[in-house]
């Protein structure tokens, strides 16, 4: 008899072992249907093998697909994230698969069959007969449970599912989805055709430009790499506007030239649809977009143009890395510092560039990570080799633009409402010349805190070297690392001054602010609220693209892959905000957000200058970012983070807990902190603190972090946090149950 290893969607990490009956073939990576805790469920098969297990086995029901929908290869990557991010491989397969093809059984609301009903319906409301109705008119097929919520949204009817359910008159069963092979028949007839549109023709294909011989240096060990079919990953480091884009077109290019595929990552592909039209011009018909924003059929329809090999080149932000391109050649990983890399929750809690190192070492295909600033962790791989470092240090058209560092303290009397007069005259002279401006307010979050508006001093945790949170109710600082906590001085404890103020503004806020100082310019907002809505982006995207828009607001996505000619004036309000954010990485990513708005001002044959009103001028990061010298901040961040123990130095593991009662849950991670000082030294262990955001949805929220040997691996760190969850699950009956442990391996925060 023949067994098969099933992986589920949920937390449980092992997988389950069902039966084989001799009527059925199958091999790993289709799904099948089976029992599973008195219902029935829809498993990915990652295993096949002849080895009787010890306890009684349930036969498999059926299996839905006739030939895999994950590969070898895929799986093998499954099985390392599992192990590597500590989870389960069903949460990972939940990950990589379109709902279409997914392993989530379908929910449906079908009529108790007539004998089994009550007598009367005479005792039902009238929002209960009406529901019942709908049911029954469905027949044995039923409804959608969550189709049926959609309909009746908001009325009485979607409370009347639970009584229906209690009073016996309907019932809730589980179906699995439609199966791959109608679904391909359903896109072959042509109802998904529109959904594979990007929102671009494909009509015209245009050739690629001919490299700068600085691009063509950068390009050629990538061409070799190609030429080997070996797995080789490389570190391209090129300023903004040197032209790493044209040498991910040409190698792409390449790879195609070979039949074989591409896939590349870019930060939040809402964020950047300029980029997707580059290379849709480029590879017209060959190109697939998959991002969060499209519809479910949308996503099925890109991922079956994919897994057929009509699409070869994938675009799309960190899930993409997971699409089933057949002989992958090349995975692109571009502004490989970005934090939108980092999926947080739920499971898996993966970094997309580190999967894709290890899909491309799978598959034997070459790994580009680009960056004008390369996290320090990539770097300091590049420096013992792991990487190959290719750079591009100048723009082939065009000069960086100029900084200006303007220190507020010397601007007190010389503000035109937030803006310094500098700032201020060089917006409007801009306008003058029929140019464009961008306005950016550095604001992260909702961390509030405390600085002096006299020297700029922000309150660091003495244990952390991080800034600490303002709690305005208790007038308190606390740090969500260590746990340490203090009321808020009277004065400042760097210069003395009693000008100790709370910081914040919103860009809504300064929105009204600009159009009072530019009452005749056409300004439009780009952050989280104005792009809610589909597409909403592209339309500002083009609005300011075609000139109808004369300054360009918003937060910190106006710095990520944004390329508008006739912008030559870059402001950035309050932009030490990012030392505010309670992180290790504060300095880090306040350099690479300077970094990458200046990249926006000016190009081609139109000088850019970038305006920085900060209270903190001589910070490391501004003084590196005003001369553009990456060197010069990663030598300093690097001496920093070795001195304190910090990635790249260590890695860092997070283990959250969670729960209702909140003394309990200070009480879990109470014991948690202490089992892992037992287990990592008193010195290697952070916390147990209060996680940034405490209370969530009525769930208290703390944290407590180890650092870990930077050499271990996922063959050393598995055992050593397995043994620490084991002894948490010895002392559920104490009150663990109440609870929920997550860990998220190298934490980036």
């Amino acid at each position: 008899m023949r067994f098969a290893e099933l992986a589920f969607p949920t937390a449980v990490r092992q997988t389950f072992t069902y039966q084989l009956p001799e009527s059925l073939t199958l091999e790993p990576g289709v799904r099948a249907w089976v029992p599973l805790r008195g219902v029935h469920a829809i498993g990915l098969v990652v295993k096949v093998h002849d080895t009787k297990p010890s306890f009684k086995t349930q036969p498999i029901i059926n299996v839905l697909d006739p030939n895999p929908i994950v590969s070898q290869e895929m799986l093998r990557l499954v099985e390392w994230i599992s192990t590597f991010y500590f989870c389960s491989q069903g949460e990972v397969f939940q990950t990589a698969l379109p709902s279409a093809v997914g392993i989530v059984a379908e929910e449906r609301l079908i009529g108790v069959p007539e004998a089994k009903r009550p007598l009367s319906q005479e005792a039902l409301s009238a929002a209960e007969k009406t529901l019942l109705e709908d049911v029954d008119s469905k027949g044995e097929e039923g409804w959608s449970l969550a189709g049926l919520k959609r309909k009746y949204r908001g009325r009485q009817e979607v409370k009347a599912i639970a009584s229906l359910k209690k009073k016996g008159w309907v019932q809730v069963i589980q179906i699995p989805k439609t199966k791959v092979r109608s679904l391909e028949e359903v896109i072959q007839n042509g109802e998904y055709a529109e959904s594979l549109s990007t929102g671009h023709s494909h009509q015209t294909v245009h050739p690629i430009h001919p490299l700068t011989p600085a691009q063509e240096q950068a390009f050629e060990p990538i061409q070799q790499a190609l030429q080997k079919e070996h797995y080789q990953s490389f570190l391209l480091h090129g300023v903004t506007g040197s032209g790493k884009t044209e040498v991910y077109l040409h190698a792409i290019h390449q790879a195609l030239e070979s039949g074989k595929g591409a896939i590349v990552l870019v930060p939040e592909i809402a964020l950047t649809p300029q980029t997707v039209a580059r290379f849709e011009r480029h590879f017209g018909p060959k190109l697939a977009v998959l991002h969060s924003r499209q519809t479910d059929k949308e996503k099925a329809a890109a991922w079956f143009s994919i897994q057929r090999g009509e699409s070869k080149v994938v675009v799309g932000p960190r899930s993409a890395i997971f699409a089933p391109v057949e002989d992958l050649a090349i995975i692109v990983v571009d502004e490989e510092h970005d934090t939108s890399y980092k999926q947080y929750d739920p499971a898996p809690r993966y970094h997309a560039r580190d999967v894709a190192l290890m899909r491309a070492s799978i598959e034997q295909a070459v790994c580009v990570l680009g960056s004008a600033t390369p996290s320090i962790t990539t770097w300091e791989g590049a420096q013992q080799g792991k990487h190959t470092l290719l750079s591009l240090t100048e723009r082939p058209f065009g000069s960086m633009p100029k900084v200006s560092i303007l220190p507020m303290q010397s601007y007190r009397s010389a503000m035109n409402g937030p803006l310094t007069v500098e700032l201020y005259s060089a917006i409007e002279e801009s306008l003058e010349r029929q140019e464009q401006s961008i306005v950016l307010l550095n604001r992260r979050g909702s961390a509030s805190y405390i600085q002096c508006s006299s020297c700029g001093h922000i309150p660091e945790c003495p244990q952390c070297s991080v800034s600490m949170t303002y709690h305005k109710p208790k007038n308190m600082l606390l740090c969500h690392y260590s746990g340490h906590a203090h009321r808020v001085p009277t004065r400042c404890e760097s210069c003395g001054s009693e000008q100790l103020e709370p910081k914040g503004m919103g860009t809504q806020q300064l929105e009204e602010e600009l159009q009072i100082l530019y009452p005749y310019a056409v300004i439009r907002r780009m952050d989280r609220d104005s792009t809610s809505k589909k597409d909403e982006h592209v339309a500002i995207y083009e609005a300011v693209k075609k000139g109808e828009a004369d300054i360009l607001l918003g937060t910190q996505m106006l710095a990520k892959g944004l390329d508008f000619p006739n912008v030559t004036v870059v402001g950035v309000l309050q932009a030490e905000n990012e030392l505010a954010f309670p992180s290790w990485r504060a300095s880090e990513r306040l350099y690479q957000l300077m970094s990458q708005v200046a990249g926006r001002a000016g190009r081609a044959d139109r000088p850019g200058h970038v305006y920085v009103q900060t209270y903190l001028a001589d910070h490391e990061a501004f003084k590196a970012a005003e001369k553009h010298d990456y060197m010069r901040f990663v030598t300093h961040e690097r001496a920093v983070r070795q001195a304190s123990t910090y990635p790249p130095f260590c890695r860092m593991v997070t283990f959250h807990v969670k729960g209702r009662q909140a003394a309990t849950t200070i009480e879990k991670a109470q014991a948690l902190g202490q089992a892992l000082r037992q287990h990592a030294g008193e010195s290697n262990v952070l916390g147990p603190a209060p996680a940034l955001i405490e209370r969530i949805q009525n769930r208290t929220h703390w944290q407590v972090s180890i650092k870990v040997d930077p050499q271990s691996k996922a063959s050393q760190l598995y055992p050593f946090l397995d043994r620490i969850i084991q002894q948490v699950e010895g002392i559920k009956k104490q009150g663990w149950s109440s609870v929920r442990l997550n860990v998220d391996v190298d934490a980036v925060d």
